[in-house]
């Protein structure tokens, strides 16, 4: 596939995507977008798991997938939603230890098998869980848009940025095509667009604060790129997937919201939801 047909393909499937995507956000109820990102998180386990099999890591894939379900469905639930959300990481600890005790191909892979399984269930669900709390906020809406729009506004900013004024590798080893001049374009575009929601649709965050977060969330997304990116390194592949043609997989499209999503919650449980 050459350079110009590559352009094109993410052009198409982004002119595609991102209209659905928006529609389905701003006309859906909270239980739609549950149901969305449940979507998001069983494929993204599904491509977690597939990398660490391509990495030669076994893992008890189906019982992640399990407790993948279970733990957005925990993240969903009304009331005291604390209390199942608990449940559920207890049991998304004990039951793998307990499952391996009974099923194991060599002891001497049980260590990686196991650490395998459980991470996938806390890097995909656990953390990408926290959007589908975003969305039950008051505002929720606007919230999940200002996410989406800081996040891929940062990310597009980077690209452009790198691609025009790049010169100094930021992670070379990781990422040989991100720049420290991509990083500080992404940021900055980032802290631009937040300061827009704060004058259009999101005035409940201050000036100040929409600064920050702009900031924050862009080098934690930026920081949510690079662990996936070492994640395909290590398992020696390009894409986490083929879902999006021109764009990989859905990891390769959510590794930013992983990271940034929980740190826009709690930023906004600490300082704005007392």
């Amino acid at each position: 596939m050459t350079k110009k047909t590559g352009y094109f393909k993410r052009i198409a499937t982004a002119s595609v995507g991102i209209p659905l995507l928006v529609i389905l956000i701003y006309y859906g109820t909270p239980f739609h977008f549950w149901l969305l990102m449940t979507g998001c998180i069983i494929l993204g386990l599904v491509e977690f798991y597939q990398l660490l099999a391509k990495a030669n890591i076994r893992c008890f894939s189906l019982l992640g997938l399990g407790l993948g379900l279970l733990t957005s469905i925990a993240f969903f639930q009304r009331g005291n939603r604390y209390v199942p959300l608990s449940l559920v990481v207890s049991l998304a600890v004990v039951v793998p230890f307990v499952g391996y005790l009974f099923y194991f191909h060599d002891l001497s892979t049980v260590i990686p098998e196991l650490c395998g399984t459980l991470a996938g269930i806390f890097y995909v669900p656990w953390l990408l869980g926290h959007m589908i709390w975003i969305r039950g906020l008051s505002h929720g809406k606007a919230l999940v848009f200002y996410l989406l729009l800081v996040v891929w506004t940062g990310d597009t900013c980077a690209f452009y940025t790198g691609s025009y004024l790049g010169k100094h590798r930021l992670y070379a080893l990781i990422s040989p095509k991100k720049t420290i001049e991509g990083s500080i374009g992404g940021i900055l575009g980032s802290i631009l667009v937040s300061i827009i929601a704060h004058f259009t649709f999101l005035k409940s965050i201050s000036l100040g604060n929409s600064i920050l977060l702009g900031a924050v969330l862009n080098v934690f997304g930026q920081l949510g790129d690079l662990a996936e990116s070492m994640l395909k390194r290590g398992a020696g592949v390009k894409d986490s997937g083929t879902l999006f043609p021109g764009h990989g997989g859905i990891l390769d499209r959510i590794d930013s919201l992983i990271f940034a999503g929980p740190v826009l919650f709690y930023f906004l449980a600490v300082f704005l939801l007392r």
